[in-house]
C-alpha cells in the first residue's frame, strides 16, 4: 500500500512536471518493502523516483530504536547513478527489539527521505534437537527458527563447535566432551538472551578401568566362574595350550587381592556354575571325544559339598539360582533348548518346557524379579517365567553378536550385556521399560574374550584374556566397569 501510493503521487508530480521545463521534475524516495527480518538481520528495498537524470552521491538506508532517529545506525549503498530500485541488508540488530527505518539519497548536497516504517526483529525458537543421547564427538542437529551469526551452544559448561549454520533455522554442531557429568542442560546463547533446551543431553557413559591381572600370568579357557559372598572364584577348564586347570583362583573386591581355592572334585571343562551350584563338563580325550563327569557340588563360600551325582551328561550348559532353585538352561551334545530345575528340598531334578531355540555357553542369561532373561545366538532376548513354565519374546540385542560369549550382568533395574566374542561393544536395557543405550567401548586389546563377570558394588567387573591364538606373554586382565561414569 505505501508503495502503490508513493507511485501515485509521484505520478501526480510527474504530470504537473511534464507541463515544466523537464529540469524541475521533483525527486523522490521510497522506502519500499522489507524483504526479511531475522533475529539480527534486516534486508529492505527502497526506490529512487524521478523522470530525469540524476545522480546520488549516497543513498541506503536509516534505522534507529527511537522513532526521532536519535543515534542511527546508517547503511550506506554509496553512489547511484539514476533513479531505480535499490536494496540493502544490514545485520547486528538486537533479537526481539523494535526498530524504525527509511530509506535516503544525498543528491545537490540534499538528502531525501522516505516514510518511515516500523519493523520487530524476530525471537529465537527451538522445534527440535537429536540425538539427546550420545558420546563427545559426536554431531547433534538443532532445528528452529531465527539463530543468527555468533549463536553459541554449551552442553553444560562446555561449549560446543558449531560446524554450520544452515538459513539460520539449523545448527550443526560437535558435542564437546563431557565435563565429568553425565546429564546435562543444553543452553544456547544469542546475544544477551540464552536459550535452555526442554530436555536435558545425556552423555554415553562407561568408564573402564584397569584394576588387576589373573595370578601368574596364566591364560585358561573352558573355566568356570562364580561370585559369592566369598569372592570371585576363577578355574578348572584348562590352561592355554596345555593341561587342564585343577583349582580356582579367588579375588577379593574390597582387598583387590588374590588367593588359591583349592576344587576337591576332577578337573574338567565346560562345567556349569552359579553363585551357589558347580556341576558337569567333560575333558576332551581326543578331537571332540568327551569324557563327561556328573558330580554335582554345594558351593559353600570358598568351599564345596558333593551332593548326589546328575542323572545326565551335561556340557556348557548356563545356570541360574531362582528362588532357592537351580535352573539349567541348554547345552551341547543335543541339549540345546532342554530346560531342567533342581529342587534342593527334594534333591530331584524336573525337565521343564524346552526353550524354542538352543541354548548354550555361546550365549548369557540372568535372571530379575520373576523372570530369566535367555539369549538366543541370533541375539533374540526371551523371557522364561519358570511359575508359569512359559516362554515369551522380549527383545532383541541391538548390537553386534560376533562369536557369541557375551557376558550379561544386573544393577538394580537396568541389565548390562555384550562384548561378543570379536566385538567391544556394551549396551544397557532398562528392564522396567525396555529402552536400549549403548555404552563406551571396553579397553584393553580388541581379540580378547570374556572369562567372568560380577557385580560389586555399582560397578560390573570383567574377566578378559586374549584369544587362544594370540601370542605372547599375555596374562589376564580384569577391568572394573562403571556403568555410569565418564
Amino acid at each position: 500500500m505505501r508503495k502503490l501510493l508513493t507511485l501515485c503521487i509521484f505520478s501526480i508530480f510527474l504530470s504537473f512536471s511534464s507541463c515544466n521545463q523537464e529540469d524541475t521534475s521533483p525527486i523522490l524516495v521510497s522506502t519500499e518493502d522489507l524483504l526479511f527480518v531475522g533475529g539480527d538481520k534486516v534486508r529492505i528495498s527502497g526506490r529512487l523516483l524521478t523522470n530525469r537524470e540524476v545522480l546520488a552521491t549516497d543513498h541506503g538506508f536509516l534505522f534507529s530504536t527511537e522513532p526521532s532517529f536519535s543515534g542511527a545506525q546508517t547503511l550506506s549503498l554509496g553512489e547511484k547513478n539514476g533513479p531505480g530500485r535499490f536494496i540493502g541488508e544490514s545485520a547486528g540488530f538486537k533479537i526481539g527489539q523494535t526498530y524504525f527505518a527509511k530509506a535516503f539519497a544525498e543528491v545537490n548536497g540534499q538528502r531525501i527521505e522516505g516514510d518511515v516504517v516500523e519493523l520487530k526483529t524476530l525471537t529465537p525458537f527451538v522445534n527440535n534437537f537429536s540425538p539427546r543421547y550420545a558420546s563427545a564427538g559426536s554431531q547433534m542437529v538443532i532445528e528452529g527458527r531465527n539463530f543468527p551469526e555468533g549463536t553459541k551452544v554449551f552442553f553444560g559448561t562446555q561449549e560446543a563447535q558449531v560446524i554450520q549454520n544452515l538459513f539460520e533455522s539449523r545448527l550443526t554442531l560437535r558435542i564437546p566432551a563431557a565435563s565429568g557429568q553425565v546429564v546435562v542442560p543444553v543452553r544456547i546463547v544469542i546475544q544477551d538472551q540464552e536459550i535452555i533446551l526442554p530436555q536435558p543431553f545425556e552423555y554415553q557413559a562407561g568408564k573402564f578401568t584397569k584394576i588387576t591381572e589373573f595370578p601368574g600370568g596364566s591364560r585358561i579357557y573352558d573355566n568356570t566362574f562364580f561370585y559369592n559372598s566369598s569372592g570371585f572364584h576363577v578355574g578348572l577348564g584348562r590352561l592355554r595350550l596345555a593341561d587342564p586347570y585343577p583349582l580356582f583362583q579367588r579375588y577379593d573386591p574390597a582387598g583387590n587381592t588374590w588367593a588359591e581355592v583349592s576344587f576337591p572334585g576332577a578337573p574338567r571343562r565346560f562345567a556349569f556354575s552359579s553363585p551357589t551350584y558347580l556341576g558337569g563338563g567333560a575333558l576332551e580325550t581326543s578331537r571332540d571325544v568327551f569324557q563327561f563327569d556328573r558330580s554335582f557340588w554345594k558351593i559353600q563360600g570358598s568351599t564345596f559339598e558333593r551332593l548326589p551325582d546328575l542323572p545326565f551328561n551335561t556340557r556348557e550348559a548356563m545356570a541360574v539360582d531362582w528362588k532357592g532353585k537351580l535352573y539349567l538352561f541348554g547345552g551341547r551334545d543335543g541339549a540345546g533348548s532342554v530346560v531342567r530345575e533342581y529342587n534342593p528340598t527334594t534333591g530331584n531334578w524336573t525337565l521343564k518346557r524346552n526353550a524354542p531355540f538352543d541354548m548354550s555357553g555361546t550365549t548369557a542369561t540372568f535372571s530379575f524379579g520373576d523372570r530369566v532373561f535367555v539369549f538366543s545366538s541370533s541375539g533374540a532376548i526371551w523371557e522364561y517365567l519358570p511359575q508359569e513354565d512359559e516362554w515369551r519374546r522380549d527383545s532383541t540385542y541391538p548390537g553386534s553378536t560376533g562369536e557369541g560369549y557375551p557376558f550379561a550382568q544386573v544393577i538394580g533395574n537396568k541389565a548390562y550385556m555384550g562384548l561378543y566374542r570379536r566385538t567391544q561393544e556394551i549396551w544397557e536395557l532398562n528392564l522396567e521399560t525396555g529402552i536400549w543405550k549403548s555404552k563406551n567401548q571396553i579397553i584393553g586389546l580388541p581379540q580378547s574374550i570374556n572369562m567372568g563377570s560380577f557385580v560389586f558394588g555399582e560397578a560390573i567387573y570383567i574377566l578378559r584374556a586374549a584369544e587362544e591364538s594370540v601370542n605372547g606373554a599375555l596374562p589376564m586382565e580384569l577391568f572394573k566397569f562403571e556403568p555410569d561414569a565418564i
